[in-house]
């Protein structure tokens, strides 16, 4: 009850404080109140006699000049100088009433008044909302240790980090040797990325293009750094990687991912859905991207207003896939049990990761299921825990972090 009375008392101090002048508008500064002060005191009366010497000065002028004292020329010069004079002292006596005017005053001060009352309410309802004046203090003394952790992170991802940049100064300068490397290039290109420079990565994967004879998997690389280079967005450099790979064998899934976010981001998520939905009816069930793309299908499906009853199918997992009637089942699914159905799968790759959390892609998965199905809270805490699980593997780590950042999780 003490700290209330204590809040109120200071509370009113300092509105007695703003509110107190206003009672008094036209006194000055340090001036004390004898109860005789008007309006009409606001023009001194040393201005109005100023004013009235000057208009005797200008007569003065003009008598002069007639009795021949002053010359045409020296009469306008002087009769300037007592016109400025006369007119700048004017000038202090409108300044000075306009200051005092009754109606500046009746409107300022409500309004000052007003914001003063608004102000206090709104500090005091968000300390009913966020304070409270049992809370402990928490000295510098009592945080040592968790200071010291921040700055032992901090230090360690930087260790990470120049790691890694050596790491692909020493590669790159071996490649300068060797230009035929192949596997070179693609540990390159993955070290850049994990940097989060794809647009240097780029260089790299088109080595490996140029190496293996333009492979599907090489150029899927590639259109990936593209896309990554460009916040998300398949650009027509990307497209045309991503259709040269379709035309291969490779089995790739990036490529009609990819293809498929092409075709949703240029109107026609139709086509993009028909594309997913291919693309994870041949996929096995325990693939750890397996949940993000049936997200993404419901997301395009429900904004296109597409049925989907019937027509995603799962194959059977020796590890822990669907039964023969959860296939028949998925078969007739409506849009709520769909949603159960990538519940039920999001929930058992979090399990597997559990019992087997040194799983990279397995964590990237998690994290895109959880973001594609608007959970980023709970994709926060699956990278905090796969930055646990893979705290011994700075260059994945690296990695992790870049994919985080460009898929928008939330920031620990």
């Amino acid at each position: 009850m003490t700290i209330w009375i204590i809040i109120t008392a200071v509370t009113l101090l300092v509105a007695g404080y703003v509110l107190w002048p206003l009672r008094h508008p036209h006194r000055a500064a340090g001036t004390p109140d004898n109860g005789n002060n008007t309006d009409d005191d606001a023009v001194p009366d040393e201005l109005t006699r100023d004013l009235a010497v000057y208009r005797d000065q200008l007569d003065e002028i003009g008598r002069d000049i007639e009795r021949g004292v002053l010359s045409g020329e020296q009469a306008t010069a002087a009769r300037i100088e007592v016109q400025r004079r006369i007119l700048a002292t004017d000038q202090r006596i409108q300044d000075r009433a306009g200051k005092t005017k009754p109606g500046g005053a009746a409107i300022v001060r409500p309004i000052v008044a007003g914001f003063v009352a608004i102000s206090i309410l709104a500090g005091l309802g968000l300390y009913l909302d966020l304070g409270s004046p049992q809370t402990p203090d928490r000295p510098i003394v009592s945080r040592a240790d968790e200071i010291a952790a921040i700055r032992a992170s901090q230090q360690q991802d930087q260790s990470r980090q120049g790691a890694l940049n050596r790491a692909v100064a020493d590669l790159s300068n071996r490649l300068i040797e060797n230009p035929d490397d192949l596997e070179g290039w693609e540990l390159l290109g993955n070290s850049l990325m994990a940097l989060g420079r794809p647009e240097d990565a780029q260089t790299a994967f088109l080595e490996t293009i140029r190496l293996s004879d333009r492979s599907g998997d090489y150029l899927a690389m590639y259109a990936e750094s593209v896309i990554r280079s460009n916040t998300g967005q398949i650009t027509p450099a990307a497209y045309s990687a991503l259709q040269e790979a379709a035309d291969t064998t490779s089995r790739d899934p990036r490529i009609p991912y990819y293809l498929g976010m092409y075709e949703a981001q240029n109107g026609d998520g139709a086509a993009a859905v028909e594309r997913w939905i291919v693309l994870v009816n041949n996929a096995p069930a325990d693939a750890n991207w397996l949940p993000m793309v049936l997200g993404r299908i419901d997301e395009v499906a429900r904004v296109e207003g597409i049925d989907l009853t019937g027509r995603i199918t799962l194959a059977p997992s020796a590890a822990r896939g669907p039964s023969e009637e959860d296939m028949k089942a998925a078969a007739e699914m409506t849009p709520e049990e769909r949603a159960a159905m990538i519940e039920d799968m999001v929930g058992r790759l979090a399990d597997r990761l559990a019992e087997n959390p040194d799983d990279p892609d397995g964590w990237v998965r998690l994290m895109q299921a959880y973001m594609v199905t608007n959970r980023p809270e709970q994709a926060r805490t699956a990278y905090q825990d796969a930055r646990t699980a893979l705290a011994g593997q700075p260059d994945i780590l690296e990695r992790l972090d870049d994919i985080a950042r460009d898929m928008g999780v939330p920031a620990g």
